[in-house]
């Protein structure tokens, strides 16, 4: 593919293991983000990120990906190992406790959104988040399993399959 010198606006899609790759590249700006706000629409679960990035320095540009999230204790660790430059710091406990209500959502999305081959390993870490949670705010496990029981008790489980229609009020 030849591209122009001209065409210095990119939308580059981010992969796994830092690894990204370009979509498309634009003369004006203008152009990329109209393409840009198509790709988001249509493709909801990738990610796609706007660049000015010149034609020939692909192999020398550096992308620099914000995430200001929750990650797992050993992160840091495995991007040291990959050579991989990052930010980090230590939450306070405030800060610390909304990251996890956070983390709860993301992990309960990609676990509902989980094709089966990968739904036990997102469950797993959905998991993970609620025990960091419980742990978090001193809550402990057994509390959690009667307030289920209670809760399935008097409304019931979820083994009936039942979907709700309609009510009138």
């Amino acid at each position: 593919m030849n591209i122009s010198p001209f065409h210095v606006w990119a939308i580059v899609r981010f992969l796994p293991d830092m690894q990204r790759i370009v979509v498309n590249r634009f003369r004006r700006r203008s152009d990329a983000e109209e393409c840009l706000r198509v790709l988001r629409r249509a493709a909801t679960g990738r990610d796609y990120t706007l660049l000015y990035y010149p034609p020939g320095e692909e192999s020398t540009f550096m992308v620099r990906k914000e995430y200001n999230k929750l990650v797992r204790d050993r992160i840091p660790e495995i991007l040291e190992s990959q050579q991989i430059k990052f930010g980090i710091e230590e939450m306070t406990q405030a800060d610390y406790c909304q990251a996890l209500r956070q983390k709860l959502i993301e992990e309960a999305q990609e676990a509902a959104e989980a094709v089966e081959t990968n739904l036990v390993t997102e469950l797993a870490d959905l998991c993970e988040v609620i025990d960091a949670t419980m742990g978090a705010y001193g809550i402990q496990r057994n509390q959690v399993l009667a307030c289920q029981m209670q809760r399935r008790i008097d409304r019931g489980a979820f083994s009936q399959r039942l979907r709700l229609l309609w009510t009138e009020t």
